[in-house]
Parts: C-alpha cells; structure tokens; sequence
C-alpha cells in the first residue's frame, strides 16, 4: 500500500499516502498538510482555504491548538519527505543510456545526454560547447553523471 493513495471522505481532494513505513502523509488536493510520523500526528495551522480548513479537521478532529506552526511544519516536512534529487535521477536515466549506447554514434549519444541535463534547473553548458571534440564532451557528460550520482 506505499504511495498509494488513500481518500479519507468522499471527496477525491482529501487523501493521505504511505510514503514509508512511518510516515503517511497526509494532502488537501496536492498539498502535504499533515503528517504521521512513527504513530504520532502533526497538523499543519491551516494557511490555505476554507476547504483546505475543513480537510484539517477532519484529519485531527479539530484540535487546533496542537497544530503546527507553518515554519515548524515546513521544517517537518522536509526533515521526513525530503524532496526528490532531480539531478541524480537525470544522471541515472544518462548512464543508463550511454551504457544502452555503447557502440553507437558518440556524437548522437552525446546530443542525447545532452537533452536529459538541459531539463535541470541551474545547471548549463558553456557557451563553446559545440566547439568541443565528441572526446571531450563525452567526459564532460560523464563528470555531471559522477557528480550527481555522489560518485565523486
């Protein structure tokens, strides 16, 4: 039943899922607005909508006093359900490429690879890269992979 979501009411807005064995978190639309931590609930004070107020007290029963503080929430948060590591997932997808590659076109591969980096944000190419032998960015291309693969 991990990551699978899990309607509370009626209403497809309000679900919660078990992101690990401990921890279900809980969202209004696609919102992360509470979170079980090993057993023990944590509200976030409602910051959105009326809706969103309503999906909060049908979560805790309306205990608003025990409810978070949005910083303390947020720090929860991202303390539990750190956010995904774009830069290793779009390395893993290139070196999985180049190994599904090997023997082909270099300078194909190489434009491929290309592509998969240029979706992430704040990191770029030098202005001379078209420039560079096939060689060159070949080992480029392989040092972003090592690093976003925490291999160096």
């Amino acid at each position: 039943m991990q990551g699978k979501k899990v309607y509370l009411r009626s209403t497809r807005n309000l679900y919660f899922k078990q992101e690990k064995p401990n921890l279900k978190v809980f969202y209004s639309y696609t919102t992360p607005v509470a979170l079980e931590i090993d057993g023990q609930l944590k509200v976030s004070e409602n910051q959105w909508s009326v809706t969103t107020a309503r999906h909060l007290t049908w979560i805790d029963g309306g205990n608003k006093k025990a409810r978070l503080k949005r910083d303390e929430f947020n720090q929860l948060l991202k303390q539990h359900k750190p956010e995904p590591n774009f830069l290793k997932t779009v390395s893993m997808v290139s070196a999985m490429f180049g190994l599904m590659s090997q023997g082909q076109d270099q300078k194909k591969t190489n434009d491929q690879k290309k592509r998969f980096f240029n979706k992430v944000n704040g990191l770029s190419f030098p202005d001379d890269w078209e420039t560079l032998s096939e060689e060159e960015k070949s080992k480029r291309l392989e040092k972003v992979e090592k690093v976003g693969l925490d291999k160096i």
